[in-house]
C-alpha cells in the first residue's frame, strides 16, 4: 500500500505497528475504514496522530 512506508512487528500489548503517511485526518480515518478495516485478517486497530517530529535520525551503524 502506497500509504505505508514502514511496518514493525512488536513485543507486548500491540502485534503491529504501521506506519501511515496521508495528507489529513479524513484520509486517515478513509484509510482505517476502507482499506485496513476491511481485511479479514484486522481484528482491530487503535490509531495516533503525529503533530509534530522533533528528530529524524536515521543511524547508519548502532549508536555506542
Amino acid at each position: 500500500m502506497p500509504e505505508v512506508p514502514a511496518t514493525y512487528v512488536c513485543a507486548g500489548y500491540d502485534d503491529f505497528l504501521i506506519h501511515i503517511v496521508v495528507q489529513d485526518l479524513e484520509r486517515l480515518h478513509a484509510f482505517l475504514i476502507e482499506r485496513l478495516g476491511e481485511r479479514r485478517e484486522v481484528i482491530s486497530f487503535r490509531s495516533s496522530v503525529i503533530f509534530e517530529s522533533t528528530r529524524d535520525a536515521v543511524f547508519t551503524e548502532l549508536p555506542r
